[in-house]
């Protein structure tokens, strides 16, 4: 089966060069690995040769989940561009995805503290108004007509969500909406929670799931596998700063 990653890298040049970084990290790791990198044309110096793809998009806000839906493989894994891959385990990726169609990283309770937001109000009380699935990775099922369109949905209703055109009825609070609105996790958990056509996608977390996405931030309370094993991506989000010129 056709196989491959996929870092977008738009809006700075800084996420550029994080995502060339991220892509000789796992290069590093697993040789054999496909790569294919969504970035803009203007960021382009050479570097990009290291990927074996390159998709041009624009400086969208949330590019990302354009070139999410823009994979050009049957399985793929979505890593967000300011990781940086520290383990030979990423050559076992492909085995967390079982029976499901998409698999994430998990919010938990014990990681909250570490996560701007987790809890929110809904009208609907028999839901829940927790966000559990994280978006910085994501294995899916690209070739699958659903998942295709439910990332291309995704895309299209965060950009709805964000230029304050559409808003969900089940998000009742209009102070906590402002705040909601910019993140592509609600968007992920309206569509997965209520969005009848989605229902029957098999969403899963990936095993021992800290391994995958390793938020610098766990380190302060010594966060660790549940194997104990080492950190595969490690997550600089929060932690860098993004706006400021390398090179």
């Amino acid at each position: 089966m056709n196989k491959g990653f996929v870092v977008v890298a738009s809006r700075k040049n800084n996420f550029y060069i994080y995502a060339i970084n991220l892509i000789e990290s796992i290069k590093d790791f697993y040789p054999e690995a496909h790569v294919t990198l969504v970035t803009e044309e203007r960021f382009i110096d050479g570097r990009e040769d290291i990927a074996d793809n390159i998709i041009f998009c624009d400086d969208h806000y949330r590019a990302k989940l354009w070139g999410m839906s823009q994979s050009p493989y049957d399985v793929t894994m979505y890593v967000d561009a300011d990781m940086e891959c520290e383990h030979e385990d990423i050559m076992t990726v492909w085995d967390n995805l079982g029976d499901n169609d998409m698999v994430f990283h998990e919010l938990t309770e014990e990681r909250s503290k570490y996560y701007t937001i987790r809890h929110f109000d809904i009208e609907n009380k028999e839901k829940e108004g927790w966000f559990s699935l994280c978006g910085g990775v994501c294995l899916y099922r690209s070739s699958n007509p659903l998942v295709k369109e439910f990332m291309n949905e995704w895309y299209e209703l965060y950009d709805l969500q964000h230029s304050n055109l559409w808003r969900p009825d089940c998000f009742t609070n209009d102070e906590q909406w402002n705040g909601l609105k910019k993140f592509d996790q609600t968007t992920l958990w309206y569509m997965v929670n209520t969005m009848e056509k989605y229902k029957d996608l098999k969403i899963g977390f990936f095993h021992d799931d800290i391994r995958w996405n390793y938020f610098t931030q766990y380190q302060y309370e010594n966060l660790k596998s549940i194997e104990n094993k080492p950190v595969i991506l490690r997550h600089y989000s929060g932690c860098l700063e993004k706006d400021k010129a390398l090179v």
